[in-house]
């Protein structure tokens, strides 16, 4: 009796230990949102702080921003947020970052060549009337 007891506390012990690797494992895919700290906005789909060179101070729901030229921002979304780009209605300001960011910022939820004409991608296009497309920080809110 006591090698029977022994033997399934040794097993319901395993397969403790493995739920909780499996669940690590499952987290740590389900992680797209790499940013260092995640955004605390309970009531939106997606959110992000923008660096000017394009990485993220804070995040949710975002699952890469992407850079490709000056002054412009790809931004795709985390699977789970099931986000419809076409039918999405983002919202985005520029932010400081120390200085005095005063420019312009443009959402496109339609595919832009900036971003491969991806359709599932916002494309953020940051820039001044006089120098054109321009690096700036920015916030991102899709509600």
């Amino acid at each position: 009796m006591m090698k029977t007891i022994t033997s399934r506390r040794g097993i319901v012990g395993t397969a403790a230990a493995l739920s909780l690797l499996a669940a690590g494992a499952a987290g740590g895919a389900a992680l797209a949102d790499d940013a260092a700290v995640k955004a605390k906005a309970p009531y939106a789909q997606a959110s992000a702080q923008v660096n000017r060179d394009g990485t993220r101070v804070q995040s949710k729901g975002i699952k890469s921003i992407t850079h490709p030229q000056e002054g412009a921002y790809c931004v795709t979304f985390d699977d789970a947020t099931r986000i419809d780009v076409s039918r999405s209605t983002p919202v985005a300001t520029l932010a400081s970052d120390g200085g005095t960011s005063w420019g312009t910022i443009m959402v496109r939820t339609t595919p832009s060549g900036e971003c491969g004409n991806a359709a599932d991608t916002v494309t953020v296009i940051t820039g001044t009337v006089a120098d054109s497309y321009r690096n700036e920080p920015f916030f991102l809110l899709v509600p």
